[in-house]
């Protein structure tokens, strides 16, 4: 009968070629690994944005259908724009009527200023500079120290106003 297994100790020239296609394989898989492997997103920090900021517009009133071919077409005079973000609703799908235009120089950014007040696809836009988003700006906590999280705020109260119902009193305890 045939020994089918063949120990470490009688091929050592089977144990080295597989330690070099081991290695071989790990080293593929670690070149590869950077293309399929989701990239974590890490946000820039303040004085990145800062930056990110400085070379970037706001551009209001666009129109629903516009696309970004035709933004960045409407700018191609002020210099190389790096990115257009044109919002949309979350709920809807449907875009929003304003834009984004984040260009490669702050130089860039200042000569799109100059588009304010002119027009694209039959409507006048607003071109202004875009501000640096400050956290805390949208909440929608109201009121100071007063208000708890859980106080009811009253505003109004109707002594002598008729029960709700067809045919009900008001509740008189005495």
């Amino acid at each position: 009968m045939l020994n089918m297994y063949i120990s470490r100790n009688m091929c050592p020239q089977f144990d080295q070629e597989i330690a070099a296609e081991t290695l071989k394989l790990q080293q593929i898989q670690e070149k590869y690994s950077m293309y399929t492997a989701p990239q974590k997103y890490v946000p820039p920090t303040a004085e990145e944005q800062k930056e990110i900021d400085s070379r970037s517009v706001h551009m209001s009133n666009v129109d629903w259908n516009s696309t970004v071919a035709e933004i960045e077409k409407f700018f191609y005079g002020c210099g190389e724009i790096k990115r257009v973000t044109i919002p949309k609703d979350k709920f809807t799908g449907r875009q929003k009527n304003f834009a984004f235009i984040e260009f490669d120089s702050p130089k860039s950014a200042s000569m799109a200023l100059l588009m304010d007040k002119s027009e694209f696809r039959n409507r006048f836009v607003t071109v202004v500079a875009k501000r640096t988003n400050k956290p805390g700006m949208n909440a929608s906590k109201v009121g100071g120290p007063r208000y708890g999280k859980n106080q009811v705020v009253v505003k109004y109260v109707y002594v002598n106003a008729p029960a709700p119902g067809r045919y009900s009193k008001r509740f008189t305890p005495y």
